[in-house]
């Protein structure tokens, strides 16, 4: 057993548990199993518009059927991440999640099921019944806890990592190959990920009846409705709502626009992906930097300035100039990496502001739901349908003002919640101050030690899940 692991197990684990932690630590090959999770969503994730497109579906009815399936996990992954909590075994239910819903979105490969628009459609939503995404941020939040939580981007870094580089294989090999070899892909990678984690990572499961009565007062739902009706959190949830809609115009119908509007080849669509994630990775390598220097409120600032410069410039892009769009997803990696961190370490801060931290599942689940739900749903079908009625061009403009204006009134609510309350505009808690007097008390770092125990970190701890 290696003896090289840096960061603190939760002392809220029993004994047992932390040592089964450690010896699955020291057993799985490290990138292994954020190789394989976003690998295997590369294989799917924004080529299913490739895949609509070439079964003759248009833009509204891509939007229709990215819409429906947004909704279905508005339900689901809340109720999952209910489950979760309540039987405390996120890894049985993440299984049988995963299991249900590879199967499910590997018929579409059938020619009875890709030929139908209506059969299309059912297969899509049936598959969102069993999303449990939020689940594998809580997961890895409850792995490292509130002493480590800030470490969270680092291990996000390996799941960008390989989604950039299976974007890439893939838009190559459907290019040569056609979008068959994308299933095939999507069908090993998924059983292997199922595989791994059912036999490589510990349940963090406890003895339900105790946990549920430990504290007659622990949970109730009173106290999560309360949380989320304050002020600062409502406007929090908004934004979420919002740029998850404005990320599904992107990453739901940018594809489209590319292949039909500029002639672009899959390759190109596949590179786009790339480099973004280029950009992602020093951002969530150096996450807690970055949290540090510019708090949630600069990082969610910094996303939607880069969203709206990328999302505008779109709309100058020419057949001849297609190409620029590399340069211009250079944004979207800043966007998506600081927008994601910031609201990661939200969910974290919600959940230990409740009794004994006990919606560790459901707050990441609901906000996770918000975005990739609700604000993807909206994204999907107003996005397709005026992509579709007025043109790609107009609908990015519409898209690009939307966030802007919520951007101006974020800063504005920035600068008044300074100067009135001496406090940021979205909920920060306590633990902001605490991470940064914890880095003055650890003094300066130098470069070498910080890239030293960043390997280490690296090294020893991609078997935590992730989305």
């Amino acid at each position: 057993m290696r003896a090289c692991w840096p960061l603190k197990i939760p002392s809220s684990f029993p004994e047992e548990m932390r040592q089964k932690i450690t010896l699955s630590m020291s057993n799985l090959h490290p990138p292994t199993l954020h190789n394989c999770n976003h690998r295997g969503s590369s294989t799917w994730g924004r080529f299913s518009a490739i895949y609509y497109n070439l079964h003759g579906l248009n833009s509204q009815h891509i939007g229709i059927i990215e819409g429906i399936r947004g909704v279905i996990p508005t339900i689901s992954q809340v109720f999952w991440g209910v489950v979760a909590d309540g039987l405390r075994s996120q890894k049985k239910v993440w299984l049988l999640t995963k299991t249900v819903s590879t199967l499910v979105l590997l018929t579409l490969a059938l020619p009875a099921i890709y030929s139908s628009f209506a059969r299309i459609l059912t297969v899509s939503i049936v598959a969102q019944l069993f999303v449990s995404d939020g689940i594998l941020d809580a997961f890895t939040l409850d792995m490292l806890g509130p002493e480590n939580k800030i470490y969270y981007g680092r291990y996000r870094m390996y799941a960008s990592l390989s989604w950039g580089a299976g974007s890439i294989v893939m838009g190559w090999i459907t290019d040569h190959f056609g979008f068959e070899p994308n299933f095939i892909m999507f069908g090993l990678l998924g059983a292997l990920m199922i595989i791994l984690v059912a036999t490589r990572i510990p349940d963090t499961s406890t003895d339900p009846t105790n946990s549920l009565l430990e504290d007659a007062n622990t949970g109730k739902f009173k106290e999560l409705v309360l949380l989320f009706l304050r002020p600062r959190t409502l406007y929090f949830l908004l934004e979420v709502i919002i740029m998850g809609a404005g990320m599904a115009t992107v990453e739901r119908l940018l594809f489209l626009y590319l292949v039909n509007d500029l002639q672009a080849s899959t390759l190109l669509c596949g590179l786009s992906v790339g480099v973004n994630v280029l950009f992602e990775l020093p951002i969530f390598w150096y996450a807690s930097k970055f949290m540090a220097l510019f708090g949630h409120d600069g990082l969610f600032i910094i996303a939607m300035i880069c969203f709206v410069v990328r999302v505008y410039g779109y709309t100058l892009l020419t057949p001849d100039t297609k190409w620029l769009i590399l340069l211009l997803e250079i944004m979207h990696g800043v966007t998506f990496a600081c927008f994601w961190i910031a609201s990661t370490d939200i969910s974290k801060i919600m959940v230990h502001e409740t009794s004994g931290a006990f919606w560790s599942t459901a707050i990441p689940s609901s906000v996770n739901m918000l975005y990739s739900a609700v604000g993807s749903s909206l994204g999907s079908v107003v996005g397709g349908w005026a992509m579709n009625r007025y043109g790609s061009r107009e609908m990015y403009t519409f898209t690009a003002c939307i966030v802007f204006g919520t951007l101006v009134v974020h800063i504005l609510g920035t600068i008044v919640s300074k100067i009135c309350f001496d406090s940021g505009f979205l909920p920060a808690g306590d633990n902001e101050d605490e991470s940064s007097e914890r880095e003055e008390q650890d003094g300066v770092v130098s470069d070498d030690e910080d890239r030293s125990r960043a390997s280490e970190t690296l090294e020893d701890t991609t078997n935590l899940l992730d989305t």
